[in-house]
């Protein structure tokens, strides 16, 4: 067994039982990073401080053995930043579709619709609501 495999070894042992990063951890320390780059950019010390605090409690909630109080943390943030997420997820999307299709919203109930680029001018009917309408795509 090598040196770095004894290394491995033994950080696993050290991690065996303990919560791990999950998807708030990983946000706190994102923005842990925002804020020490606008703190040092900005000259503002005290957000550089939070931003320490801020990468402690979130080593903290890695190296817990409390995996129902982490897991019910983590819980409650999904479901404060689902509506965030979604929507972020849906501009990637369409940002890296953009060039197949183009995208169309629904004027009688607001769905997102997607047409592919090229076709000319057609006729769209909403999945949602049934209503048709014109575009050129």
């Amino acid at each position: 067994m090598g040196f770095f495999d004894k290394i491995r070894a033994g950080f696993a042992r050290f991690m065996s039982g303990r919560t791990g990063v999950d998807q708030l951890s990983y946000a706190m320390v994102i923005a842990a990073l925002v804020m020490t780059i606008i703190g040092g950019i900005a000259g503002i010390g005290l957000l550089t401080l939070m931003a320490d605090a801020l990468i402690l409690l979130a080593f903290y909630r890695m190296l817990s053995k409390n995996h129902l109080k982490r897991a019910q943390e983590n819980a409650e943030y999904l479901q404060k930043t689902q509506k965030l997420r979604r929507a972020v997820t849906e501009w990637v999307n369409r940002v890296k579709n953009s060039k197949k299709y183009r995208y169309f919203t629904c004027p009688k109930c607001k769905a997102r619709l997607r047409v592919p680029r090229g076709v000319g001018s057609v006729t769209i009917t909403c999945k949602s609501c049934g209503n048709k309408f014109d575009k050129k795509a």
